[in-house]
Formats: C-alpha cells, structure tokens, sequence
C-alpha cells in the first residue's frame, strides 16, 4: 500500500472549503432564486396600498345594499377593525414566508422551493378567486385599480416562477444539493 506524500494515513489531502465542480448553475434555477424577491415586493407594496385604501368603503361596496342598511355603526366599525387587522397579519406572515423562502432558495435548499410552490400555487387560487370573482371592474377607484392590476401582474410572475422552480434543470440543481446537504 502506497502512501501519499505528506500524509501519514495515506489518504490525499482534503479540505473543508473545497467543493466538487458541478458547472455553472443553469439559468431556470438562478430564475427560481432571484424571482422570489420582485414577487416579495410586489406583495408588500399590494399590502400597502390595500391599508391606503379607505376601509369603511371597501367594506361597504363589498357587502350587499340589504346587509348594509341593516347595519349598526358598532358593527360597521368592527368591520373595518377586523379588515385593517387581517390585511396587517397577513402582510407580516407574507413578509416572513417570502423571506424565509428566499433565503432557503439562496442557499439551494429542497425545502425552501416545495414551500415555495405550495405557497404560490395557493396563492394562484386565492388570485383566481379575487381577481376572477370578486373584483367589480367596472367601478374600481384607483387606490383599488392599482392592486388589481398588481395583482394581475403578481399572477403572471408567479406563474413564471412556478415554471422555472418545477424545470428539470432546477430539479437537478437542487437534487444535487441536496445529496450534498445530507
């Protein structure tokens, strides 16, 4: 059994930091990783203009004229407590997900990219929903003209994303990646 030189357990050298070369990252998963961030902001500024957006109309233009007239000021003023609240928690919840997401992305993890298309696959539902059922086109103010059209432009990166998180080339990217993680 020959040793290597300057080894004295006849292995070659090795070093923590040195990496296999697996080739240059192929563009749909570099896509998948940096897509994340415009769609993170597009979704905080969408909450924001939402919060802008005068509650008690928003919420009296969503009920029917019957329920409205029936009622109180007490509950009308819940109503917009309750709205402004959720649309608060649900930004903050959004901000964390897309942040932890992201970085996860960054640093190729398998997790991070099958969280993120269950989230922006629920995401395209609540969007058909919203966008397909519930919007009156015809008589949105501006304030609310604005995050329907960034919703639909929201929609559209999204689905961009999806296709490149779910290409053979970033699933191979991240298998990759995995086996060395493990």
């Amino acid at each position: 059994m020959s040793k290597t030189p300057g080894n004295k357990y006849g292995t070659t050298p090795y070093a923590a930091t040195t990496m296999p070369d697996f080739g240059s990252e192929p563009r749909s998963s570099r896509l998948t990783k940096m897509l994340i961030w415009p769609l993170l902001a597009l979704n905080l500024v969408s909450s924001i203009i939402t919060l802008m957006i005068d509650s008690e109309e928003f919420v009296a233009d969503s009920l029917p004229p019957e329920q409205l007239e029936q009622l109180t000021p007490e509950v009308m003023d819940s109503m917009v407590t309750m709205f402004t609240v959720t649309n608060i928690v649900t930004a903050v919840i959004m901000l964390v997900l897309f942040v932890i997401v992201g970085l996860g992305l960054r640093g190729n993890r398998t997790w991070a990219r099958f969280v993120g298309l269950i989230l922006a696959i629920l995401f395209l539902l609540s969007s058909a929903y919203s966008l397909l059922l519930a919007t009156g086109y015809g008589n949105l103010s501006g304030l609310q003209l604005a995050t329907t059209i960034l919703g639909w432009i929201t929609v559209v990166l999204t689905v961009v994303w999806i296709v490149q998180a779910m290409s053979k080339s970033t699933s191979q990217w991240f298998a990759i990646h995995r086996r060395l993680q493990n």
